[in-house]
């Protein structure tokens, strides 16, 4: 595992961008650390009334990933058993881990989460849909599994 140096991280130099109705802001990045880690905060968008749930099924091949429930509640899908994550609670999911999550509380949801080592933030980065030209999802998917062994169900 990379050597991770300090890192003091200022809110005013944070990268923000739009995961869909969704909020993020990279707190930390893989630049960084020497790929060590990342530390992002997600504002889950409340799930619509009129939306297809879906809690975006999901495993990386490389990857530990750790959210910590900061506001709100959330559901939260880890192999095939449904949790409820509620303020304060954590979930460390292990590479090669099938989990996703779903916001049907009505109300914004803050999370932290974390990727060990980095890298998953800056594909997100690339793929934010906060840009001009809207990007591909087909192209984020084989990005997602080529460079990151990470795969969607979609």
């Amino acid at each position: 595992m990379p050597h991770a140096p300090p890192v003091i991280s200022k809110a005013k130099l944070s990268r923000t961008f739009e995961d869909g109705a969704d909020r993020v802001r990279i707190l930390v990045s893989g630049d960084q650390t020497g790929g060590a880690y990342s530390v992002m905060e997600w504002m889950v968008a409340p799930l619509p009334q009129d939306a297809q749930p879906s809690f975006g099924a999901h495993r990386h091949g490389r990857y530990e990933e750790t959210f910590f429930v900061l506001e709100g509640t959330l559901a939260f899908l880890l192999d095939d058993q449904v949790l409820d994550l509620a303020v304060g609670d954590l979930v460390s999911v292990p590479s090669q881990t099938r989990h996703g999550y779903i916001n049907r509380s009505g109300a914004p949801v803050r999370l932290l989460v974390t990727f060990r080592p980095a890298g998953m933030e800056a594909l997100f980065y690339r793929y934010r849909t906060d840009q001009t030209d809207m990007p591909s999802l087909e192209a984020f998917l084989d990005e997602a599994e080529r460079d990151h062994a990470s795969t969607y169900e979609v």
